[in-house]
């Protein structure tokens, strides 16, 4: 617990019930009011800022934010941080830079893993590949523009030693995040989704070891 703040054991109601479980979710405080030494406040299941900003900065000290993303057609984008897991869809330029930008400032993201585009020889269908470059293109300036380091790896890369040969396809992408994130099944809805948190694990895994893993498998 913050030094700032004295526990009293009182319940909570309603918004603020809501938002001290939040906080308790998020940053293991305790889920009670606080009587704040440093601002003479009551805080209602709430800390002052200076209490949140040190429980927050401990706890994403402790589980650093690491993002995946699949650049495809439709496109997602996974955050992992500790025991938590998100997943966003792209839906345009815009939204996906206002997301950025909060989840960055929320969870001070360590590192992303961006899956590089792939393109077939005689491609025929000269549209799907200029949308996945494009979208590439986005994501990458976008990362940029957030300050947030990231590498770009083919699917052949990031995916050895993590999927079986035997999944390394649409529906076992599902099968594999299901098998990994057990209890979020209902997250990925569609193979983009799955993907892009099995990516995200990766960049996990990476930050984990020390930014010393290769990206050819797991250390």
């Amino acid at each position: 617990m913050s030094n700032h703040c004295t526990k009293v054991k009182h319940n909570t109601t309603g918004r603020a019930k809501f938002v001290a479980k939040k906080n308790s979710e998020r940053y293991g405080v305790p889920f009670t009011h606080y009587l704040c030494k440093k601002c003479h406040k009551w805080h209602t299941g709430r800390l002052c800022k200076g209490a949140i900003m040190e429980a927050r900065n401990k706890f994403l000290e402790e589980n650093p934010a690491v993002v995946g993303i699949d650049p495809g057609i439709k496109g997602a984008l996974a955050l992992i941080c500790g025991q938590h897991l998100e997943i966003h869809d792209y839906k345009s330029t815009m939204a996906s830079f206002n997301l950025l930008n909060l989840l960055n400032e929320k969870f001070s993201i360590k590192f992303a893993i961006i899956e590089k585009v792939w393109i077939w020889k005689n491609e025929k269908d000269v549209k799907k590949a200029e949308t996945l470059i494009r979208n590439q293109e986005r994501w990458k300036t976008l990362l940029r523009i957030n300050t947030i380091d990231f590498e770009s790896y083919a699917p052949v890369n990031w995916r050895k030693n993590l999927i079986y040969k035997k999944d390394r396809n649409k529906p076992g992408y599902i099968r594999t995040a299901n098998r990994i994130f057990s209890g979020h099944e209902e997250l990925f809805t569609r193979h983009d989704r799955a993907e892009a948190a099995l990516i995200a694990y990766r960049a996990w895994r990476h930050v984990e070891a020390g930014m010393a893993t290769s990206m050819g498998g797991l250390i």
